[in-house]
C-alpha cells in the first residue's frame, strides 16, 4: 500500500538538538512515499521542505506532523481545525501528553500509516466567546482550556459562573480554568483537577487556589453553556486560551464557553493505549 497523505505539514520546535538529524530521516521517508513536504519555517537540514505561508500550509495539507512539545502540538492542531486534517504529535519535549509518538516509534507509526492500521481518533473542542450583552468581541477555539487569571495574583477574584442561565457559584480564587477532556492532563490537572478519558463528552472546570474548601472541580456534559464574569475585573484579568492566545477582560464582559461544532483528529499510536501513556508520563508503574 503506499502513504495515504500526499502533502505534509511540518509543525517544528527546530532548536532540540536531536531535530536536524530527524527531519533528515523524515524528509527522506516521506519523499521515498512520494509526498510533498510544506512548512512554515525554513528547515536547512531538509532542503527539499518548501517553505509556504499559513493558509497555504492550512489549506494544502493532508497531514500535519508536529515535532516538539505540547506546546507546538496545540500551534499545530489550531492549524488543523478548520478542514479536520490528521494531526501526528512526536514528542520532542519533556512530558507531552499530546504529542504521544516517541521519537523511537515514529517510523514504526508511519509503517502502520502506510498500512492503514492506525487509529484516527475525534477530540471535542470548546469556542470561547467573551461578549458584552448579546454582542461578541471576542472569540476563539480551544484544545486544552480557557483560563481567566489576572496577571499578576495580588488579590482573589470573585468569578461567577452561571450554567445554561442558572445560576452556579461565585468563585473566589485565584482564576478559573475550564478544559476539555484532552486538556485535563494540562493546567487543570496542575490545579488539582480529575484526569478525564479524552473522548468523553464533558466540560471541567477547575478553580485555582480557591479560598474556600467548599469550591472543588466539576465535570458537566459538554451539551450545557458557562456563562462566567468577573466582579469588578479592573486592571489585569484576561482570557487565556490553550495557554498562547490572551485577551484581557473589562469591566461589563462576560466569557461564554460551549463545545464547538469542530473537532481535533489525532493519529493515535497503535503501539500503546491512552492508559500507557498515563503510566508513562505519571511515572505510575515505578515502585
Amino acid at each position: 500500500m503506499s502513504f495515504p497523505y500526499k502533502t505534509v505539514g511540518i509543525i517544528a520546535k527546530s532548536q532540540h538538538p536531536m531535530f536536524d538529524d530527524l527531519i533528515r530521516r523524515i524528509s527522506f521517508w516521506l519523499r521515498q512515499e512520494g509526498c510533498r513536504l510544506v512548512a512554515l519555517d525554513a528547515i536547512p537540514a531538509a532542503s527539499q521542505i518548501e517553505v509556504v505561508a499559513e493558509p497555504v500550509l492550512q489549506r494544502e495539507s493532508d497531514l500535519i506532523v508536529v515535532l516538539g512539545g505540547d506546546g507546538t502540538f496545540l500551534a499545530g492542531g489550531r492549524l488543523s481545525i478548520d478542514r479536520g486534517t490528521p494531526i501526528l504529535g512526536v514528542n520532542l519535549g519533556r512530558l507531552g501528553f499530546l504529542t504521544e509518538v516517541t521519537v523511537e516509534e515514529l517510523f514504526p507509526v508511519l509503517e502502520k500509516i502506510r498500512a492503514g492500521k492506525v487509529v484516527l481518533e475525534t477530540r471535542h473542542l470548546l469556542e470561547a466567546r467573551i461578549k458584552r450583552a448579546d454582542e461578541v468581541l471576542h472569540q476563539g477555539r480551544v484544545i486544552n482550556d480557557a483560563v481567566i487569571s489576572k496577571a499578576a495574583i495580588a488579590r482573589m477574584l470573585e468569578i461567577e459562573t452561571q450554567i445554561d442561565g442558572n445560576f452556579l457559584a461565585l468563585f473566589k480564587a485565584d482564576g478559573l480554568i475550564i478544559s476539555t477532556p484532552t486538556g485535563s492532563t494540562a493546567y487543570s490537572l496542575a490545579a488539582g483537577g480529575p484526569i478525564v478519558f479524552p473522548t468523553m463528552e464533558a466540560i471541567l472546570m477547575t478553580p485555582i487556589c480557591p479560598h474556600s474548601l467548599n469550591h472543588r472541580p466539576l465535570v458537566i456534559p459538554d451539551h450545557f453553556t458557562i456563562c462566567v464574569s468577573v466582579k469588578e475585573p479592573g486592571e489585569n484579568v484576561s482570557l487565556t486560551l490553550d495557554g498562547q492566545l490572551a485577551r484581557p477582560l473589562q469591566k461589563g464582559e462576560c466569557v461564554e464557553i460551549a463545545r464547538s461544532e469542530r473537532h481535533l483528529k489525532i493519529i493515535k499510536s497503535p503501539l500503546k493505549t491512552y492508559f500507557d501513556l498515563l503510566k508513562s508520563k505519571l511515572r505510575w508503574a515505578e515502585v
